[in-house]
């Protein structure tokens, strides 16, 4: 396939993630009390990089080899996940019903991030089924205080 024959698919891709990402309803989302959506993504991004690492791209493939190699094959070893990072921080993951996400669907896309919003900062939200909780061991800056 030629460049320009590519064109159309290269412009279209961000304009189709930007559309669907906004206005789409998830699965799940991550709940802490008190938290707001910029906490949220903070943490995503922090996140993002622990487990991508600053040796590897954002689809895990090292950058380098290792140093010493694996005893197990990768595929054996586990493998940590954002989900689990933000779990490790304190946060919380509810699963939305069909029925849920539906309601959420219907509302206009500002109306739909408030609601979301609401559903990350909830005590106990009035939304989903909780599927991982985040207490037990906390992963904290020592910084923070």
């Amino acid at each position: 396939m030629s460049v320009p024959a590519l064109l159309p698919l290269a412009l279209l891709g961000p304009a189709l993630l930007a559309a669907s990402g906004r206005d789409s309803v998830p699965a799940a989302f991550y709940n802490q009390p008190g938290a707001n959506s910029a906490m949220r993504t903070a943490e995503l991004e922090r996140c993002r990089v622990i487990v991508t690492a600053p040796m590897s791209t954002a689809d895990q493939k090292a950058l380098t080899p290792p140093i010493e190699p694996d005893p197990l094959p990768r595929a054996a070893l586990p493998s940590p996940s954002i989900e689990t990072c933000m779990v490790m921080r304190g946060w919380r993951v509810y699963a939305l019903s069909l029925r849920e996400r539906k309601a959420l669907a219907r509302l206009s896309p500002k109306a739909r991030a408030r609601a979301l919003d609401r559903l990350t900062a909830a005590r106990h939200p009035s939304r989903g089924r909780l599927i991982r909780d985040g207490t037990g061991l906390r992963l904290r800056d020592p910084a923070v205080r």
